[in-house]
């Protein structure tokens, strides 16, 4: 091994000289932490469980529990539609006329046969006469009598099949109107002015508003625990607020697929509710203990939410949360806290763990 040169430094007196000065300047930069702080004024919740009602949610619309499609119950042209879609209609109105010109035909027909029928029956009744007179003074044979009398029955009979076939052709002129039968919203013009309307095929369809539910569909496993005497809160995205409703039915038969049931809530007769508004029923399934926090309790430290816990010896300490809803003024914690412990409401936000309370603390509910 050699020796290093006299008077010269060797390599590692000069590495020490090289890394003593930047671990001089790192001591220097470093802060000491800070001391723990004393926070006056502060107040405490106890937390603990409380019982809180079970919703079961499911999503769905809503529809009108009417629609109407109508149609002609007479074949005919179309000779005027007065409304399109979105166009409201009232109870009675003439929203379909077909035209009457078969219809006043056959009524001019059935009138004239009437005519000729009673002709008949007059002619008929004055044979009957006459030969009734003849034949009890022994100069026409009762056999020519019987052949008057079964003429008078047969003209009678023709003349009330006349008079029915008048009174059927004079209802088809009612039908050349066609009215709506509820208040509501045309949804559907299926056919235009100059189409040829035949019996039972649809001309238009229309909504009642008046008849909003909610239609939603429910797992089989929950549909036996829906009680029809708790109200249902709906909930719809387009329109602020919740609407209590009422279960109004469950058809008793799932979708063979999806196994789920159909099920219809009532909505309240209000403005600003429109078939196909998507939202959400919530449907009572009893009560449950939970553990709640109140919200003036949660912080947010880190990106992490969560609140201070308080010990015996009034040092806090920040816990993670984990929360699954809301209840009104409160959260619901899954995880991170237990019953008994002590949380700081409306924390400062100088407060950090470690950090102690002053005497003057306390506990409020």
């Amino acid at each position: 091994m050699v020796a290093p040169a006299p008077g010269r430094p060797g390599i590692g007196c000069r590495l020490l000289a090289l890394l003593l000065p930047l671990w001089l300047v790192g001591c220097a930069e470093q802060t000491p932490s800070p001391s723990p702080q004393v926070h006056q004024g502060l107040n405490l919740h106890t937390v603990d469980e409380t019982s809180v009602p079970r919703y079961y949610a499911v999503p769905g619309s809503v529809i009108a529990d009417e629609r109407v499609q109508l149609s002609s119950r007479i074949s005919g042209f179309i000779r005027r539609l007065s409304v399109r879609e979105g166009d409201p209609v009232r109870e009675g109105q003439v929203v379909v006329e077909i035209d009457p010109s078969d219809v006043d035909g056959a009524v001019r027909r059935a009138e004239a046969a009437v005519e000729s029928a009673q002709a008949e029956l007059a002619d008929a009744r004055v044979d009957v006469d006459k030969f009734t007179a003849l034949t009890s003074t022994g100069a026409v044979p009762m056999d020519t009598l019987r052949k008057a009398q079964v003429r008078l029955e047969v003209a009678q009979a023709r003349l009330a099949e006349a008079e029915a076939a008048l009174t059927t052709a004079s209802a088809q002129r009612a039908y050349t109107s066609i009215t709506s039968p509820v208040d509501g919203v045309v949804v559907a013009r299926l056919r235009e002015a100059g189409d040829l309307a035949t019996p039972g095929l649809p001309i238009l369809e229309i909504e009642a508003r008046h008849t909003l539910v909610f239609q939603t569909y429910v797992a089989e496993s929950r549909v036996a625990q829906l009680d029809a005497s708790r109200t249902v809160r709906v909930a719809l995205d387009a329109v602020p607020g919740a609407h209590e409703g009422e279960l109004l039915r469950v058809v008793p038969s799932a979708d063979p697929v999806t196994r789920r049931y159909e099920v219809k809530v009532s909505l309240p007769a209000r403005s600003g509710l429109l078939p196909g508004m998507f939202g959400r029923a919530q449907f009572y399934l009893g009560e449950e203990s939970v553990l709640a926090v109140p919200k003036t309790a949660l912080v947010e430290r880190g990106g992490l939410q969560g609140v201070f816990v308080v010990d015996d010896g009034r040092q806090v300490a920040f816990r993670w949360l984990r929360t699954r809803r809301e209840l009104d003024d409160t959260f619901e914690v899954t995880a991170g806290l237990t019953a008994g412990q002590r949380v700081v409401l409306a924390p400062p936000s100088d407060l950090r763990d470690g950090d102690r309370l002053a005497a003057d603390t306390r506990d409020v509910p």
